[in-house]
C-alpha cells in the first residue's frame, strides 16, 4: 500500500483513558491519512452487554487515531424502533452507551432497518433536530466527506420497502428510490463511493442470508457505476465478500446479539457469528476495511492494493 500507515497502539491519552473493558484493543496498523468511518449495525438493545463492549472498543480506536464518522446499517433499536423523539429507547441504547470522550465529538450517519420500520422512522429523522451527532435527514440521502484530499461519496438506503416487493412500476415508492440511486451514482467524480444500508445483497447462510430482490434491483446499478463498496447489515454478523465484479460487500451486523452460526459461501472471503464492528480506511489510492472484535481483536483485514 502506498503512504504511510498509522500505528495503533495501546497508548495512555488523558483525555480517553479508562480501564479496560474487560480487554484491550490490539495493535494494527492503518493508513495515515483519508476519510476514516465506523460501521455498526444491528445494535440497539437497551444497555445490551455486547453492545457496550463494542461501544468500548470504538472509543479507543476513536482515541487512537482521527475517525471521522459513525455510519449504522440499521436495526438501532430492537424490537419496535422508536415512538417519538422522547421515546426512552434513545437513552438506553444510544445517548447513554456511546458516552467515550473520544467518541462523543463524532457525528453519526444512521441508516434505518427493517425492526427501525415498525416503529416512528419520522421520529429518528426528526432527532437529527435536537442531537448534536445524530444525522439522518431522510430515509435515503447522500453526503461527501473530504480529507486529506480524499474524497469519499456516502449513500444512504433504505431497503426494507424493496424485501418482499416485486414492483417495477418506476412511480412506485421502490422505483423512485431507484431512480434517486441511479442519479446520485453517476453525480460528482469522487475518489471512493460508497453505499449503506440495512438488508445485505450478498451474503453467507446462517440467519437471513443474501437478498433476492437487491440482488436483482440493487447490482447492476452498483455495477453500472462501478461501486468501491456497500456496507449492510441484518445478518448478526462481520462478513467480507467479493464477487467477479468491482464491488465489496461489507457486512457489519453484530453490534449487540451475533447469530448463532454462520456458513460461508464461496465468494465470502471472510465471515464470522461474532460481535463486533467495522474500521474503513479510505486513502487516495487505498481502501482497508478492518473487522474488530467486541474484545478488541482485529478478526480480518482487507486492503487493496494489498500492503507488500
Amino acid at each position: 500500500m502506498k503512504g504511510r500507515l498509522l500505528l495503533i497502539a495501546i497508548l495512555s491519552m488523558s483525555a480517553c483513558s479508562v480501564d479496560p473493558f474487560p480487554h484491550e484493543l490490539e495493535e494494527f496498523a492503518v493508513p495515515e491519512s483519508g476519510v476514516k468511518t465506523l460501521i455498526i449495525g444491528d445494535w440497539g438493545r437497551n444497555m445490551n452487554v455486547n453492545l457496550k463492549a463494542n461501544a468500548y472498543m470504538m472509543n479507543e480506536l476513536a482515541c487512537r487515531i482521527p475517525v471521522d464518522a459513525v455510519l449504522t446499517t440499521g436495526d438501532n433499536f430492537y424490537e419496535n424502533g422508536v415512538s417519538a423523539v422522547n421515546d426512552v429507547q434513545w437513552n438506553v441504547s444510544f445517548e447513554n452507551i456511546f458516552t467515550g470522550a473520544c467518541l462523543l465529538p463524532i457525528p453519526w450517519f444512521p441508516s434505518l432497518g427493517n425492526h427501525d420500520a415498525r416503529g416512528n422512522t419520522q421520529a429518528q429523522i426528526d432527532y437529527s433536530l435536537q442531537s448534536n451527532r445524530w444525522n439522518l435527514p431522510a430515509a435515503y440521502h447522500d453526503f461527501w466527506m473530504e480529507k486529506d484530499s480524499v474524497s469519499a461519496h456516502f449513500i444512504v438506503v433504505d431497503t426494507t420497502p424493496f424485501v418482499g416487493s416485486d414492483n417495477d412500476d418506476p412511480n412506485s415508492s421502490t422505483g423512485i428510490q431507484l431512480l434517486w440511486l441511479d442519479s446520485v451514482l453517476g453525480s460528482g467524480n469522487p475518489d471512493w463511493t460508497v453505499v449503506y444500508g440495512h438488508h445485505p445483497v450478498y451474503a453467507a447462510d446462517g440467519k437471513h442470508g443474501e437478498t433476492e430482490e437487491l440482488v436483482e434491483k440493487f447490482v447492476p446499478i452498483f455495477d453500472a457505476h462501478g461501486l468501491d463498496v456497500y456496507f449492510c447489515g441484518h445478518n448478526h454478523s462481520l462478513e467480507l465478500i467479493k464477487t467477479e465484479t468491482k464491488t465489496l460487500y461489507v457486512t457489519s451486523g453484530g453490534g449487540s446479539t451475533p447469530q448463532s452460526s454462520i456458513q460461508n459461501k464461496p465468494y465470502n472471503l471472510f465471515g464470522v457469528a461474532e460481535a463486533g464492528f467495522v474500521l474503513s480506511s479510505f486513502a487516495k489510492d487505498s481502501i482497508q476495511i478492518d473487522f474488530v472484535s467486541k474484545k478488541g481483536q482485529r478478526l480480518f483485514s482487507y486492503a487493496s492494493p494489498q500492503t507488500p
